[in-house]
């Protein structure tokens, strides 16, 4: 995929990739030049510290809001998933979509289940499926847990699969993000009416 193929049907909102390790344009070098996303280092969110959630996810949302951009798509691969999680739950106005790519969160973390409740934003939960032993059930029930969420595999990949299946990946990410843009229009466009 090259950026051309965004030329008519591009996404109007950023795509925004969080990344707490080292070199987050790296990480996600295939997305920042096959769909111009930006890649944002953020600092790990302790999942041990519920009362960490409120600072940390204030702490984002001022960094997105500096990139110049009111609403994004918000791409978290791995452990990183669990803070892309907390944000679009307690930011929803900032988040368009969220996608998520083999996400590795720990469903006993506390609140957790409350965060995924309040995740509002239509969620796309990418899953490397490498082999017919791989164990798709953490994933799964992420998107399970997001009233808006979407499931989906790519077969014969390794993790992680923005990396290894790039392309696959970013044609399912290309795919999400303008349909979600499509309902968050038609949302805007209802509550424009009821407020007529």
């Amino acid at each position: 995929m090259t950026t051309d193929e965004w030329d008519d049907d591009s996404p109007a909102h950023a795509l925004v990739c969080l990344h707490a390790g080292p070199e987050p344009a790296r990480w996600f070098a295939d997305q920042v030049a096959a769909l111009g996303a930006i890649a944002h280092r953020c600092r790990a969110l302790d999942s041990a510290d519920p009362e960490s959630v409120d600072a940390w996810v204030n702490e984002v949302a001022s960094a997105v809001t500096a990139l110049g951009h009111d609403r994004v798509h918000l791409l978290a691969t791995g452990a990183t998933a669990y803070s892309a999680i907390a944000f679009a739950a307690c930011r929803p106005a900032l988040v368009t979509s969220l996608v998520l790519g083999d996400p590795e969160v720990e469903p006993d973390i506390p609140g957790y289940g409350e965060l995924l409740a309040r995740v509002t934003a239509p969620s796309l939960v990418i899953a490397s499926v490498p082999d017919e032993h791989t164990d798709i059930a953490r994933a799964q029930s992420i998107a399970g847990g997001i009233d808006n969420g979407v499931f989906v595999v790519i077969d014969g990949a390794t993790i992680p699969a923005h990396r290894n299946r790039a392309s696959s990946f970013n044609e399912w990410v290309t795919a999400f993000t303008i349909i979600a843009e499509g309902l968050d229009a038609m949302a805007s466009e209802r509550q424009e009416k009821a407020n007529a």
